[in-house]
């Protein structure tokens, strides 16, 4: 694998904290929301996942604007699409740098 993300020097660990964890998010699964996505096409989930993608998109793009009301939508589209968190550091960068 390419990915240096995939290659792990050590073997995972897991606590009891993500033992916990893990539990707790088992224990929220609907089991009829479970059988229904299974009863799904393949296709059918594929679409189901872009229209979450595509708005949760949208909230982020509308509170980014939100917050910044000078971007216009296709900058904030831009931004949202290609990492909202590199843009804050490089925003926090900028503003720590920046003469006063």
């Amino acid at each position: 694998m390419d990915n240096p993300s995939y290659q792990h020097n050590k073997p995972l660990v897991v606590t009891e904290e993500m033992r916990r964890e893990i539990a707790g998010a088992v224990a929220e699964i609907d089991l009829a929301q479970m059988e229904t996505l299974r009863r799904m096409t393949p296709a059918q989930r594929v679409r189901m996942a872009a229209a979450m993608i595509a708005d949760v998109e949208r909230v982020a793009v509308y509170r980014l604007r939100q917050r910044e009301p000078a971007l216009s939508e296709e900058e904030a589209y831009r931004i949202v699409r290609t990492g909202l968190l590199e843009y804050e550091k490089r925003k926090r960068r900028w503003e720590t740098t920046s003469p006063s």
